[in-house]
């Protein structure tokens, strides 16, 4: 009903803000995207299924993009802000914690998914998780997300869903920028950070940087464990992300350094039961640095060397009654080449080896060691993958495939094939990709039989532009995950097996009005449980549902002008009843709710190059909490009470 009310909220206010709103001229600086007609925004290029920049509605893979002015416009205070508002993803929660994402209602934790972060990924090895809530989202520039499989171009880490994600430093900014921003929850702060960038030219040579420091807190409701036990959230659930982002560039060859330091504080144990002596810090620490070049060889020949170094402190613990130390390090040396042969063709080929090595702090505890008393591992993969498009009359046709190799658990091969193409206003999508989920470090310790999981898919798209202000879409998709790799954990102990297969089958749609600086957006998914054969996420009596994510998920945004350079912003996402456990053995289903924002954004008012947004986060309290989505132990994890949020940013 909430979501109905504001739907209509939306809908009534449409047509008289937009008969009022004033005409555009040239002195008024508005955002590119308000300037974009509904065909640029369409037309956007986008390179992350194929490396080679495609028009978003004929790149062979189920391709969203997200700008910078999407992002300012919903007001988004962190990336699952931004994330939840994709109708295939959808947040539970894992241990300690942490939240970790679900696409299409498999549950795509632990290196299920790929983050690149100006080209970094932030899967840390340990056990391949990402910690969403580090990244600062008032850095970003462009968010490309590939809502299906990936591994053909990107490995072991893209079984299910890419998402590239690029800074305004990296390219699109000329100065400097700084920002702001201040939560108050219902019953205490929420949060407050602070960011600056600068990209600038010194002789020849592109200089950039990015500086952030944050604090948050997961909320300030009540946790209960199982047993019945809880603690007060506030001041137990902090959110502490800082980090540096240095880049240069001249004539080709391009370096970045990313220092990055990530730790949350919870009383929520690895197995959901409250830790008594107070909550536990857990440091996520991480260094990247790369070097790349790229070399331009006659008859349209590219080639680009990259070599890159990642370090980490992941899950660090100092914690008595559970102490973990373990530093990785893993060395990437890549060639990709690029050739384009004719105008209606392109090949890339590449190959790429990595080296892993764990050391073992001795403080770490006993169930965590090596056995034999070793306190170190290393693990070798080489990899080499392709791919080629062909522009036909008829169609746009892509092949490729990825085959890996690797010293511990043996060879991947992963295919991917696609015909795409764009007539008029109609076009379609037709993909069949499969790819893989590789084991990490952490799961090989615990069972150095895992087997990578293997994942088949196939996905359907037909997208129609209705007039030049409305677009529509729909799609299917059916996958299949073989062999998933289930993690279980007792109060002594934890593993990794590989089990049974699962999966699920789905329709999407989605549907874009954009009329001048009016624009709304309608996306929804449902799914359903296909073959699932794994316990540890299956709902007893209830078939075609998976633990912790809604059959049913809608989302609505919209962005209406109120004056020069003010806009009103809101926002809901609608999600159906949850299975999740309330207590053990307790299978309970969780009622529909909705969440609602809406947002202010005043641009270049009072002075140029000015945002300031003023908005309400959860308007009407739906009580929203993270279930777990599988048969863990843990509770419910509360989401953040209704916020009040400001932020102030400029450029120089």
């Amino acid at each position: 009903m909430r979501l109905l009310v504001l739907t209509l909220l939306i809908l009534s206010a449409h047509a008289p803000v937009f008969a009022a709103a004033p005409p555009q001229n040239e002195e008024e600086e508005f955002l590119s995207l308000e300037k974009a007609s509904l065909e640029e925004a369409l037309n956007i290029r986008t390179s992350v299924a194929t490396k080679c920049a495609m028009k978003l509605r004929e790149t062979p893979g189920l391709v969203t993009v997200i700008t910078r002015e999407e992002i300012q416009a919903a007001g988004a205070r962190d990336l699952t802000d931004v994330l939840r508002y994709i109708p295939e993803f959808e947040f539970g929660v894992d241990v300690q914690g942490n939240l970790g994402l679900g696409v299409r209602g498999n549950w795509a934790n632990e290196g299920k998914v790929l983050l690149l972060w100006d080209g970094q990924a932030y899967n840390e090895t340990l056990y391949s998780t990402i910690q969403f809530d580090r990244f600062p989202v008032d850095q970003i520039e462009e968010i490309e997300i590939i809502k299906g499989p990936g591994s053909a171009i990107y490995g072991g880490n893209a079984e299910l869903a890419v998402i590239n994600i690029k800074t305004r430093s990296a390219g699109a900014l000329k100065g400097s920028a700084a920002f702001a921003a201040y939560g108050q929850g219902d019953k205490a702060r929420a949060r407050n950070y602070a960011g600056y960038s600068y990209a600038g030219d010194l002789g020849g040579t592109r200089l950039a940087g990015d500086a952030f420091w944050g604090e948050a807190q997961r909320s300030d409701r009540r946790y209960a464990d199982f047993a019945g036990a809880s603690y007060n959230m506030n001041r137990a659930s902090d959110l502490r992300p800082k980090n540096l982002n240095l880049y240069a560039e001249r004539k080709g060859l391009r370096a970045r350094l990313i220092l990055d330091d990530y730790y949350l504080r919870a009383r929520d144990d690895v197995d959901g039961s409250v830790i008594s002596s107070g909550p536990a810090k857990i440091g996520f620490s991480s260094v990247f640095a790369e070097a790349a070049y790229v070399l331009q060889l006659p008859g349209q020949v590219r080639l680009e060397p990259k070599l890159n170094y990642a370090r980490s402190m992941a899950w660090r613990e100092e914690n008595v009654s559970f102490p973990y130390d373990k530093k990785t390090g893993r060395v990437t040396a890549s060639l990709t080449a690029f050739y384009k042969p004719a105008a209606a063709a392109d090949l890339l080929a590449g190959a790429e080896y990595f080296h892993d090595a764990v050391n073992v702090d001795a403080v770490t505890s006993a169930e965590s060691q090596y056995p034999n008393g070793k306190n170190k591992a290393a693990y070798d993969n080489a990899a080499l993958f392709g791919q080629g498009s062909l522009d036909l009359d008829f169609a746009n046709l892509t092949a490729g495939a990825r085959y890996d190799k690797h010293s511990q658990y043996g060879a991947s091969l992963v295919p991917r094939l696609a015909a795409t193409k764009l007539i008029g206003d109609f076009n379609f999508k037709a993909i069949y990709s499969q790819a893989f989920r590789a084991p990490s470090i952490e799961n090989i310790r615990l069972n150095p039989d895992i087997k990578p999981e293997k994942t088949s898919s196939e996905e359907l798209e037909a997208g129609y532009k209705v007039s030049d202000t409305f677009f529509f879409s729909a799609n299917l998709f059916n996958t299949r995950i073989n062999d998933p790799i289930i993690y279980t954990v007792s109060p002594s102990s934890e593993s990794y097996t590989n089990s049974d297969h699962t999966g699920t089958k789905g329709l999407g749609l989605s549907a874009r009005y954009k009329n001048g600086r009016v624009r709304a957006d309608a996306d929804y998914l449902c799914y359903m449980a296909s073959g699932n054969r794994v316990a540890a996420y299956a709902v007893p009596g209830h078939g075609s549902y998976l633990l912790a994510f809604p059959r049913h998920k809608l989302t609505v945004t919209a962005s209406l002008p109120l004056a020069e350079g003010l806009s009103v912003n809101p926002s809901a996402i609608y999600l159906s009843r949850r299975f999740g456990y309330a207590g053990s053995g307790n299978l309970k289903a969780f009622p529909e709710t909705v969440t609602a924002d809406v947002n202010l954004l005043l641009k270049n008012r009072p002075l140029a190059n000015l945002s300031l947004s003023l908005g309400v986060k959860d308007i009407f309290k739906s009580g929203y909490s993270y279930l777990q989505p599988y048969s863990g132990g843990h509770a419910p994890l509360p989401a953040p009470s209704r916020e009040l949020f400001l932020k102030a940013a400029y450029d120089f």
